[in-house]
């Protein structure tokens, strides 16, 4: 990344710079494509923007961009295990000039190298991800987009706990539904601090009958009534698009801007990062 001069870095830094998480109970509600496509619509709108794959054990975000090998330098499996300072050398540059990514490894030992790695990352994920968060906005980021990992790993936990909006994905489905709750009550609602909570509903069948509608909207005020006497708001129904899964199928999965769920994906964003600004405001 090139270098950015010192009194350009210093004016920068006094700007706001807010972090927004997206997490799920479980893998498959399409998480991942959400949060490459929040940062992507943030960074397109002139916001310098890093997005950071916090799933180390099964890590998208340098496939999603295709980003070869000998680009990346370092990880965040370094930062966050201690072995190597967060700087430019862990940041990546993508094709848009806003977006910057820093992917985790891919090439993790599975077995008991898997497991002694998640350990030591739950060690020392809370004052990496502070740190992390200090240098990003020297250089001037506006925001940071975690990928964080599905359920209850400590590097998820501490992510929510310092995001300024934490979005919580899942499918239209009882399992999901849940999980969800359990999550929410267990987690979310014990993290006293001053955020954001929102959830979304991904990847709903077409043409929905209408007893499957008015459950999902139970399920939806359910959700809200539990969560009180705090906050969630609910952000949207994301329907499943064929389109984008074909996309998918040829390794893109950058939502196109004559795709409808695109249209819905620059509501979602405007509502955060508007609900953003209006709780920093009252500070």
């Amino acid at each position: 990344m090139s270098a950015i001069d010192f009194k350009e870095a210093l004016a920068l830094s006094k700007e706001s710079l807010d972090i927004i998480i997206l997490h799920s109970q479980k893998g498959g509600p399409g998480k991942t494509t959400l949060s490459c496509n929040i940062a992507h619509e943030l960074a397109k709108r002139g916001n310098k923007t890093i997005l950071i794959d916090l799933d180390i054990a099964q890590p998208t975000i340098q496939h999603i961009f295709h980003i070869p090998d000998n680009k990346v330098n370092a990880t965040i499996n370094d930062v966050l295990l201690g072995k190597k300072q967060v700087s430019e050398d862990v940041v990546i540059e993508t094709d848009n000039p806003n977006l910057y990514l820093i992917v985790a490894k891919e090439n993790v030992e599975y077995g008991e190298g898997l497991l002694s790695l998640l350990e030591g990352i739950q060690q020392f994920s809370f004052f990496a991800l502070h740190e992390m968060t200090k240098f990003l906005l020297r250089l001037g980021f506006r925001y940071i987009v975690y990928d964080c990992a599905p359920g209850y790993r400590m590097e998820s936990v501490n992510a929510a706990a310092i995001a300024d909006a934490r979005i919580f994905v899942m499918r239209p489905s009882t399992f999901s539904f849940a999980g969800a709750k359990q999550m929410l009550s267990s987690i979310y609602k014990k993290l006293a601090i001053s955020s954001l909570n929102f959830f979304v509903f991904n990847q709903l069948p077409p043409e929905l009958k209408d007893e499957s509608q008015k459950l999902l909207e139970s399920w939806k005020n359910e959700i809200i009534e539990m969560y009180k006497p705090d906050k969630i708001d609910f952000l949207d129904f994301l329907p499943l698009s064929s389109a984008i899964m074909e996309l998918g199928i040829k390794g893109e999965y950058i939502f196109p801007e004559d795709e409808p769920l695109y249209k819905k994906l620059t509501q979602l964003v405007d509502v955060v990062t508007t609900n953003i600004s209006k709780m920093k405001e009252k500070k």
